[in-house]
């Protein structure tokens, strides 16, 4: 059974939790340490990323083995660059598919405009040749 590595600027609801265990035989979900998680959060936003910000992710998910998921979602940048060490290293790496919900209410002249995220599935990342 395979466990779930969750490295996400939020907990998991309990459908997600739910589809983890179904869909992906998991059999513990696995957040990182505080400290990781707070960097995680607030990814620096100089321009270029190095190994030496990304070292703390690498260093957590290097605790997973192949076949366990790797649930990530995060800045763009980062991100990518966990979802290529997680496919190298044979995790199952995965994000959130959500629909979003737009929801309007008017005062007067002014427009509040709010969203709901519903998710859907998880999804696996993958190397675009694999879609070939």
């Amino acid at each position: 059974m395979a466990k779930a590595f969750c490295l996400l600027n939020h907990a998991l609801t309990e459908r997600q939790k739910a589809e983890l265990f179904a869909d992906f035989a998991c059999e513990e979900l696995i957040y990182p340490p505080e400290a990781v998680s707070r960097a995680w959060s607030s990814v620096s936003t100089i321009k270029e990323l190095t190994y030496l910000q990304l070292k703390p992710f690498s260093d957590w998910l290097a605790g997973a083995a192949a076949g366990d998921v790797a649930v990530l979602q995060g800045e763009a940048g980062s991100n990518f660059a966990l979802v290529d060490f997680a496919l190298q290293k044979g995790l199952v790496p995965v994000h959130a598919v959500t629909q979003r919900i737009a929801l309007e209410s008017r005062k007067g002249e002014k427009v509040r405009r709010r969203y709901e995220f519903e998710h859907i599935c998880f999804r696996r990342y993958q190397y675009f040749k694999d879609y070939c």
